[in-house]
């Protein structure tokens, strides 16, 4: 089984450091390179989120997606669109569908759909690591 192993990332909030599980990922842009980019890994996200400049710096065009607005946090809604793209994690290639939201305000999310079955995921808090072991 290949494992790959990321670190969890100190962030400041206030006046303290908190840990988080965050994932090196990359997409496929529309000039056939990986580009990659630091996710949050959020099993409670039903979809992996991007942002509209993400959509850009793949190549995307954010309206020509499948528009599907987000519920987030405190139920507020936000635009999205939805748009079939490759996923890199480590050196497994998925085809995945990701949101890119018409803002550059949100957090990029890992989310369950199309990634998470393809994985046996740990987040190991006292190691501060999170596990994926491709399936």
């Amino acid at each position: 089984m290949t494992r790959y192993v990321f670190r969890y990332v100190p962030e400041s909030v206030g006046s303290r450091i908190i840990y988080r599980p965050k994932v090196t990922i990359f997409l496929y842009s529309t000039q056939k390179e990986w580009r990659g980019f630091k996710v949050y890994a959020d099993s409670g996200a039903d979809i992996s989120l991007f942002t509209r400049g993400d959509a850009e710096f793949l190549g995307l065009s954010l309206n020509q997606g499948e528009y599907h607005p987000i519920i987030g946090v405190g139920r507020i809604l936000i635009p999205a669109y939805v748009h079939a793209i490759k996923m890199k994690i480590g050196g497994t290639v998925l085809d995945v569908k990701a949101a890119f939201a018409d803002s550059d305000e949100v957090p990029r999310l890992l989310g369950r759909t199309d990634v998470f079955p393809h994985f046996k995921i740990t987040f190991a808090e006292q190691d501060l690591e999170i596990i994926f072991e491709a399936t």
